[in-house]
């Protein structure tokens, strides 16, 4: 088995399972409908990583999608407290379908998690102007408004880029999210982030083990300075406080580092050494060296380990659903 065969393993194992995914699609498409039915929403749309196809497999994580309320709820709904009656509101709509399912007010969504499916769903309570833009107001309880959003334009933008990588790019960035949760920075730094730095590195059809090591290396670059998501629109970059930034660059910069010397020597024709490295940076999902060759990793790069970094980070917090 070659390095390109062994990502090919890779790229199976971080791929969700169709069935969960088509069910999970089914329970989306159910809830939309009964917004729709009673008279809450014109639509729903899915987001996040799981609408642009970059969430990291095999579980699935929570899913992110857009209710558009009707325009008739735009007047009643602007002024004061507006983006948390949004929430009781479509909380009101789909308590009576979904008896054990529970309901929780977040910053931006209603968490609902329904037990029996087993999947939990952030529905985004925003309003849609069509106005050709592609942009929309989504609710923001802590602020008390309604803030623009360009997650329509986000999905369109990874969508296109993955065209000019034939398919790839996407993949790739599912990839790069595993070296980055198996280096233990995955909640310190969100999905988004890793996305951004693959969409800066990454511009067209390439091998797996390079849109890798240069998605890697442009976030140890990037980290530490300003940096827009994707569309070129949303300082992300902000959203990290400096002692985070600090410590996600230098797990960065050491996966990076360690990436480039696998590179090295694949090109040298090591691919063995090669395999070795890429199996310490992405953990349990590329397939091991056997027993007897992993003490190569304990020794690479003296004093530079290639086991996740723990890094405990709070929960962020929620308020559970309290009928008014």
């Amino acid at each position: 088995m070659n390095l390109n065969e062994q990502f090919d393993i890779l790229d199976d194992n971080l791929k969700l399972d169709p069935e969960v995914r088509q069910r999970a699609v089914v329970a989306h498409n159910r809830l939309g409908e009964l917004l729709v039915e009673a008279g809450v929403a014109k639509r729903t749309r899915l987001q996040g990583s799981f609408a642009r196809h970059t969430m990291r497999g095999p579980e699935l994580h929570d899913i992110d999608k857009v209710v558009e309320l009707v325009d008739s709820l735009h007047a009643p709904l602007e002024g004061s407290g507006g983006s948390e009656k949004a929430m009781e509101i479509i909380h009101s709509a789909l308590a009576p379908h979904f008896s054990s399912a529970r309901f929780e007010v977040k910053k931006h969504a209603l968490g609902i998690y329904l037990p029996g499916d087993g999947f939990n769903f952030d529905a985004v309570p925003a309003f849609n102007p069509e106005d050709g833009t592609g942009w929309i107001a989504i609710a923001d309880t802590e602020d008390d408004a309604w803030e623009p959003s360009n997650t329509y334009v986000l999905i369109d933008t990874i969508a296109e880029r993955n065209q000019a990588c034939d398919g790839r790019f996407v993949r790739q960035v599912r990839m790069a999210k595993q070296a980055v949760h198996h280096a233990g920075l995955y909640e310190l730094l969100p999905g988004l982030h890793i996305e951004t730095f693959a969409y800066q590195s990454i511009t067209g059809s390439t091998s797996h083990s390079q849109a890798v090591a240069a998605t890697l290396s442009m976030g140890a670059r990037l980290l530490g300075g300003p940096y827009t998501d994707p569309t070129g629109v949303d300082r992300i970059s902000d959203r990290l406080s400096p002692a985070d930034v600090v410590t996600a660059q230098r797990e960065m910069e050491r996966s990076a580092g360690l990436a480039a010397e696998a590179e090295r020597l694949a090109a040298r024709g090591d691919e063995a050494s090669a395999e070795r490295i890429w199996a310490g940076i992405f953990g349990e999902m590329f397939p091991h060296p056997k027993e007897g060759e992993k003490r190569f990793l304990q020794g690479l790069h003296a004093g530079a380990s290639v086991g996740p970094a723990v890094i405990s980070r709070p929960t962020p917090p929620t308020r559970a659903w309290r009928p008014a």
